[in-house]
């Protein structure tokens, strides 16, 4: 859930780019799209610029939310990836059949629980 919904607001931001350099930079739909995604993503080629000054303001406000939005993204994924792995872990080791040695053994600090 909180994957999808980090990818959600990673779209909304690339929309909201497309709008703004369409509306205010006047770019075609494919030129704002091609920058809105070249933008959030951080891999800027550099062969587009913000030319307004609206645009400029827009583009210090935008750039800083939406890149910590792909970061957030990005660290969700790499969570559900581990917490999916951790689970699976878990679910395997408590399907083992364990003798009281090995039982006794997992007690790391000795308080008598593991």
């Amino acid at each position: 859930m909180k994957v999808a919904l980090a990818l959600l607001v990673v779209v909304l931001c690339i929309g909201l780019g497309v709008g703004v350099m369409h509306f205010v930079e006047r770019l075609g739909w494919v030129d704002s799209f091609y920058l809105s995604v070249m933008s959030v993503t951080t891999v800027g080629y550099g062969d587009h610029a913000f030319k307004t000054m609206h645009g400029r303001i827009f583009a210090a406000i935008w750039l800083l939310v939406s890149t910590l939005a792909v970061a957030r993204a990005f660290l969700y994924l790499a969570e559900a990836r581990v917490d999916k792995r951790h689970r699976m872990m878990a679910k395997w080791i408590l399907g083992q059949d364990m003798t009281v040695a090995e039982f006794l053994a997992a007690d790391i600090d000795n308080n008598g629980f593991v």
